[in-house]
């Protein structure tokens, strides 16, 4: 590259020093030098590799929390320790709401016996529509009161929604935690994604599915990715916007929260285009001699 650029500035020179406007030549040849030196700088500069700083993350991750108020009994996953999708990462004390749940079936089933009886009753004409609408009505209300107490017997349990492995925990076992408290933090371990702050003048560029490479610095191993989507809106006042990163399914030694650098090469198609718009200001000035 450095080459090609030498012979485009020993051109320039030749055609201004074959000019017989010796005056003008004394002028015109600093300028279209200096154009031509500035030219290979920037495209030796864009044609290197660019470097940013990126986060290790997730692809899939979640933060469980409490969905009742109630004392917890098991925890039987710690940090750092890997699970099955469904096994049970938290139970809770449900000796009160599975009581609720008893009371509530036990007035459900006498209100459908009720109902029984009416409708056995109204076969033979023998009860009013009032009652028979009340006696619908009382099964009804205790099929509501039986579905919410089932609910909050099955809050008492969490379950793994995926296979992955615990990031942190925030809780301990015998803690009377309240509604809404954080409990773990659970991450998958099939897949991990790399978060980064790319210049907004990239986007002429960069596209999903471009190739990159990381280095991590608490590993000093280097990984390859590609891009795998592009933040929706640009930071006006940092001019920056941020990109996710896909890495390989059969990473090994991933952690989320590992940092490190990530290069990324851009196009030659970018290159040659600056090149394009360079040679066409000079072509005017070669017009003119």
């Amino acid at each position: 590259m450095r080459a090609e650029y030498a012979h485009s500035a020993c051109h320039v020179t030749a055609l201004a020093g074959s000019s017989p406007r010796h005056g003008l030549q004394r002028h015109i040849l600093p300028l279209l030098t200096a154009l031509a030196l500035i030219g290979m700088a920037e495209t030796i500069q864009a044609q290197e590799a660019q470097v940013v700083r990126a986060q290790v993350t997730a692809a899939r991750q979640a933060v469980l929390s409490s969905e009742l108020a109630g004392k917890l009994l098991k925890l039987p996953f710690r940090e750092g320790d890997s699970f099955k999708a469904g096994d049970v990462l938290a139970e809770f004390d449900c000796s009160l709401h599975r009581a609720r749940l008893s009371r509530s079936a036990a007035a459900e089933s006498s209100a459908r016996q009720q109902l029984n009886v009416a409708n056995r009753l109204d076969a033979l004409d023998s009860i009013s529509v009032s009652d028979l609408a009340q006696a619908r009505s009382a099964v009804s209300v205790g099929q509501a009161e039986s579905a919410v107490d089932r609910a909050m017997v099955q809050r008492c349990t969490i379950k793994a929604p995926f296979a992955g492995r615990v990031g942190e925990t925030h809780v301990r076992v015998s803690e009377y935690v309240p509604e809404g408290k954080e409990l773990l933090g659970i991450y998958e371990t099939g897949g991990f994604e790399v978060e980064m702050i790319v210049p907004s003048r990239w986007l002429v560029w960069l596209r999903p599915g471009y190739p990159f490479a990381v280095l991590l610095d608490e590993t000093g191993q280097a990984h390859a990715g590609e891009i795998a989507r592009i933040a929706g809106s640009v930071d006006p006042v940092s001019q920056s916007v941020r990109a996710i990163g896909r890495l390989g399914a059969d990473e090994q030694g991933l952690l989320p929260g590992m940092s490190g650098t990530v290069s990324i090469e851009p196009p030659a198609a970018a290159v040659s285009d600056g090149q394009a718009h360079a040679g066409g200001d000079l072509a005017p000035h070669r017009a003119e001699q």
